[in-house]
């Protein structure tokens, strides 16, 4: 459930990823063209694919594959490591990596993209992060925090994206961001706080406290009958292709094989 993401994401947990359709727009553009997604996770290839876009899915889980492929007839799915892709130069209008950029190896993955990719073509990227800047959400904050130190700690994942910023292969990076508001129950909430990093080794005293302060918050600035509004940020970063850069890149990154005779 998307509600859970905002303790899941800062916990190293696996998120529900929330990209509106102006985001998604955003970073494939308007115009129907080829697409590779990297990751057959959550929604967004068939979401691509009834756009009008040719979506091929890269992900080296074969089960998740499967279950997407037999969801979804019109996306072309393929078994392989995304930095190690099995198709030929120039293949691709489209390189998509939503929430899960960190996971590659920057330069490696930047450098096969870029050498999929027409010469025309783009990259992007896309994280979810969470919006502290709520007075409500900062209270959660530090109150969550003076019990479960490592919860709601951050967002490291988007670190990764420096590495994209300095690519030469993809010169002159474009960002952007939207803005996206959740809405949570009481018991959502306290629920996303108990399944939260740290929390299985509270006593039960010390969980049933943070319970009650979590309830007290929500009661205090909740309207009831509607829920609270959690507060997102979609960031998005876009960048063509440089293919003049490519063979330097790829020479860098080739070491060779010594033999000494």
């Amino acid at each position: 459930m998307v509600f859970m993401w905002f303790f899941l994401y800062s916990s190293g947990m696996t998120s529900v990823t929330m990209i509106p359709a102006e985001a998604l727009r955003w970073l494939a553009g308007q115009e129907r063209t080829s697409i590779l997604l990297m990751g057959a996770a959550d929604n967004y290839a068939p979401r691509l694919t009834r756009t009008g876009h040719s979506v091929t899915v890269v992900d080296p889980d074969v089960g998740r594959l499967k279950s997407l492929r037999n969801h979804y007839f019109g996306v072309h799915v393929v078994a392989a490591d995304g930095q190690a892709l099995p198709f030929d130069p120039e293949c691709f209008s489209i390189v998509l990596s939503i929430q899960n950029f960190h996971s590659f190896s920057g330069d490696k993955a930047l450098t096969e993209w870029a050498r999929v990719l027409k010469a025309d073509g783009s990259l992007g990227l896309a994280y979810v992060t969470r919006d502290d800047s709520v007075p409500w959400v900062k209270r959660l904050k530090r109150l969550v925090q003076a019990t479960l130190p490592e919860a709601m700690t951050g967002d490291r994942e988007v670190e990764s994206v420096a590495a994209l910023e300095a690519s030469s292969c993809f010169p002159n990076v474009e960002s952007t961001s939207f803005r996206l508001w959740v809405p949570c129950t009481r018991e959502q909430l306290q629920a996303s706080a108990a399944n939260a990093t740290g929390s299985a080794e509270l006593s039960p005293e010390d969980r049933a406290a943070l319970m009650d302060a979590i309830g007290q918050l929500y009661d205090e600035y909740a309207r009831t009958p509607d829920p609270l509004m959690l507060p997102y940020c979609i960031r998005c970063w876009r960048a063509g292709v440089d293919r003049t850069k490519l063979i330097e890149a790829l020479r860098r990154g080739d070491e060779g094989l010594s033999i000494s005779l």
